[in-house]
């Protein structure tokens, strides 16, 4: 074929999914496959969706592997230099050595996408949480996204975590009244308050503790003065992360943030007080909604390696 053909992959935790285009963003096929996070499944699995997504994606396209001239892959488990290190390898045996290949976060195809350009700002606020930043040509900052157990400020995982360390203080009258612990123990499915020791410690993973978010958030919506106070701080840090990147960045010429992730979509709460917290410290910061998917911006950044 003498056109031009890329493909992006979107991976995450448990599923990824992959397009094929043509430089003028002509859709040519679409697929989905298993997780691409190391981190999730093993080495092995990875390298066979990857493996799967570009095999199924090419047959319902009518395409062979040499027609294609570039690629990105945005994943979980994909930003340091080991992890690319092992993902270049899997492209070298996929496709072949030296294929253009973007190799990067999930968070950086997410803000060109949401964005719509390769540069400006991103805040993701989901199960976990991280503020990302990205020059035109590629230079990136971040903040947050150290995880469940050392930060996620703001996150789901964070909320839900939150409110049984302060659902104790206040049980113990060292913190402010709340009507949350029943609501908790019913999400948890457990019977007594003092189970969430044995259950944060042993049971309860980052996505059963994020999954208690919703109950705080409907504590929030009913006057709860815990609840509010938690969303409170959940914003504050929120827009911390915000001002680390701004603050890391001042090269970043474009200054525009795009707001992602689950808590931004669902709690008008915390996302409430988080752009009133923003607008009031950076007032020269355009605030968006995703304008595309991170799977859009893989295809974008697919492409500027041909540029």
């Amino acid at each position: 074929m003498s056109a031009e053909i890329i493909f992006g992959i979107d991976g995450g935790g448990t599923h990824s999914r992959i397009v094929l285009e043509d430089l003028s963003g002509n859709i040519l096929a679409r697929s989905e496959a298993g997780s691409t996070n190391i981190y999730s499944v093993s080495k092995e699995e990875v390298y066979e969706t990857l493996s799967r997504l570009l095999d199924s994606a090419l047959e319902a396209a009518g395409l062979e592997k040499k027609d294609l001239s570039a690629g990105c892959i945005g994943s979980a488990g994909l930003g340091r230099d080991s992890e690319k290190v092992l993902f270049q390898e899997f492209i070298d045996l996929l496709l072949w050595p030296e294929f253009p290949v973007k190799l990067c976060t999930d968070g950086e195809t997410l803000l060109c996408g949401g964005l719509e350009k390769l540069e400006g700002y991103c805040l993701i606020s989901g199960t976990g949480s991280v503020a990302l930043g990205r020059s035109r040509e590629g230079r990136m900052v971040r903040a947050g996204g150290h995880g469940f157990i050392l930060g996620d400020e703001g996150s789901a995982s964070w909320i839900g975590r939150t409110a049984i360390a302060r659902c104790f203080r206040s049980l113990e009258m060292r913190d402010l009244p709340t009507d949350m612990p029943k609501a908790l123990m019913e999400t948890a499915r457990l019977s007594n308050f003092d189970d969430f020791i044995h259950y944060v410690h042993y049971n309860g993973d980052k996505k059963q503790i994020a999954a208690l978010a919703p109950a705080v958030r409907s504590a929030a919506q009913n006057g709860d003065h815990l609840a509010l106070d938690i969303l409170r701080v959940g914003a504050e840090e929120l827009a911390l992360l915000v001002k680390s990147v701004l603050d890391q960045s001042p090269w970043i010429k474009h200054r525009e943030l795009v707001l992602a992730g689950g808590i931004i979509e669902h709690d008008i709460i915390l996302t409430k007080m988080l752009k009133e917290k923003l607008t009031e410290q950076f007032p020269d910061l355009q605030i968006s909604a995703p304008k595309g998917s991170a799977l859009d911006g893989a295809c974008m950044l697919a492409a500027n390696l041909l540029i």
